[in-house]
């Protein structure tokens, strides 16, 4: 293949990937992870507008859990946290030094399965509520254990 070929088809695929993700990822995808998923679109309870961006499994921590990982747009955030404060039990978001957050909250899908859910402002210093669309992204991680504690 001719260089100026690859770097056109490198560039198409570049100028294809989400801002989001990563283009390590989307070139050489990692092997799935049996149990791991978009769990909030699995139970039905994603809010609109949170983005899943994968889900990982943590075998070196206690309880060896699988990480949903999600983005949600500060001009978003407000109703996805009522959303997920509705449908998951999420602690409102409070201010704290630098971010929004919360402790995580805990809650069970239809067949009983247990999850913990965080959600989590960029660093910002935005000090009202009123005002999280300056914010660029808030996260949400659930998570959930592979094994007993």
């Amino acid at each position: 293949m001719r260089a100026e070929t690859f770097a056109a088809l490198l560039m198409a695929c570049i100028t294809t990937v989400p801002a989001h993700a990563d283009l390590v990822s989307v070139l050489a995808p990692a092997q799935a992870v049996q149990g791991c998923g978009d769990f909030l679109a699995q139970m039905g309870k994603k809010p609109a507008h949170v983005i899943y961006l994968g889900c990982s499994s943590m075998p070196d921590r206690q309880g060896k859990p699988l990480q949903a990982v999600y983005h949600v747009a500060g001009r978003f955030a407000a109703a996805a946290e009522a959303d997920l404060v509705r449908h998951t039990g999420l602690n409102r978001l409070k201010r704290s030094c630098c971010q929004w957050d919360a402790p995580a909250s805990q809650f069970r899908d239809g067949n009983g399965r247990e999850f913990s859910i965080t959600m989590v402002s960029d660093e910002t210093v935005v000090a009202r509520r009123s005002e999280w669309r300056q914010i660029g992204t808030f996260e949400i991680i659930v998570e959930t254990f592979t094994e007993d504690i």
